[in-house]
């Protein structure tokens, strides 16, 4: 029996893995299209590091459809070779067979809790982070002395020297709202300029008004760089920041939700997929439409009750009540279609 299993888990494995590839091709390659001009002038490490956290930031239904569909494909190769046959005639019961599917939903579990609470929000805040500081380096390597460089469509800076991020004789002029700022020094930090001892020229209707300065902040306007949204917060702040006065609990609640409650499919979608695939008279590309409906409905049902729990927080309670049913029902109903 044991060599049994170990067939039919190598034989998901090797489906996993394709799958997991395919989909990461595909999310790379679409995501290769958004990416900042500066980011194909990296280096290897650095474009590599960039694609890997692209990667696991969509990694989420990577796992889920990855998860499903090799154990859909299981199925459906047992059934197309006959070998079916063979294991009821060598009298391996249901509970023996679905064994190995047991295995890997444990572990799939598992690793689902760990990837939706900790790494995939630690690999977008990285992946913010990476770029910031990528395009922090991006914009003080084009700005040069003595030149006027564009470091954004409406900001030019001119600068008479620089050595390393300390600028000397500085002039900035900003187009959105016509200010003139000069400095006769200004130290680059992250996308901010720390100006001192200049001025700053304001235009009027007849004129000019002119403001002497010892220090001064000026953020170069980089419309890349965004500050990281709630749904990256670190899970242990989410949950502190919900018991804390904070005026957006019912935003909190729903990100929980969608990070705690993602191990529910996974519970399910292993023996649903090795189900699907044992149907009889139904052809490869059926089945597999029949299974990504069952996916997209899952993530079409999970996009709208988050929003209702946004709504109304109660409904935090019932979710995941609402996805065992919702997957139960498939369950029992694929059994009973099933060759087993």
């Amino acid at each position: 029996m044991k060599i049994i299993e170990r067939y039919i888990l190598k034989l998901f494995i090797k489906n996993f893995f394709m799958l997991i590839g395919i989909f990461s091709l595909i999310v790379i390659s679409s995501q290769l299209l958004h990416l900042p001009s500066f980011a194909y002038g990296m280096n290897i490490l650095d474009f590599s590091r960039l694609l890997i956290l692209l990667d696991i930031s969509f990694i989420k239904y990577q796992l889920l459809f990855g998860f499903f569909i090799g154990w859909l494909l299981v199925g459906i190769s047992i059934r197309e070779r006959n070998e079916i046959y063979a294991l009821f005639s060598a009298g391996i019961s249901k509970q023996k067979l679905l064994k190995p599917v047991f295995i890997t939903t444990v572990m799939f579990v598992l690793a689902s809790f760990i990837f939706s609470l900790v790494i995939i929000p630690y690999a977008n805040r990285e992946r913010a982070k990476f770029l910031t500081y990528k395009v922090r380096d991006y914009i003080l390597e084009n700005i040069s002395s003595k030149n006027f460089s564009k470091v954004s469509e409406r900001i030019t800076v001119y600068i008479e020297k620089k050595e390393g991020n300390i600028f000397y004789n500085v002039f900035i002029y900003n187009l959105s709202n016509g200010y003139l700022i000069t400095a006769k020094e200004g130290t680059f930090f992250r996308n901010k300029l720390l100006l001192k001892d200049g001025y700053i020229q304001i235009p009027s209707e007849k004129s000019f008004n002119t403001i002497k300065y010892e220090k001064y902040k000026f953020n170069i306007d980089v419309t890349y760089l965004k500050e990281i949204p709630i749904e990256d917060y670190k899970t242990s702040i989410l949950v502190k920041t919900f018991f804390d006065k904070y005026n957006a609990k019912e935003k909190v609640l729903t990100v929980l939700a969608d990070r705690i409650f993602f191990f529910i499919p996974f519970a399910f979608l292993g023996y649903i997929g090795f189900l699907i695939g044992l149907m009889l008279f139904q052809s490869k590309e059926s089945l597999l439409v029949y299974s990504i409906s069952i996916g997209i409905s899952y993530m079409i049902l999970n996009f709208y009750f988050l929003k209702l729990i946004e709504k109304l927080p109660i409904l935090f309670f019932v979710y995941p009540l609402v996805l065992v049913v919702f997957f139960l029902s498939v369950y029992k109903y694929q059994n009973r279609k099933s060759f087993i």
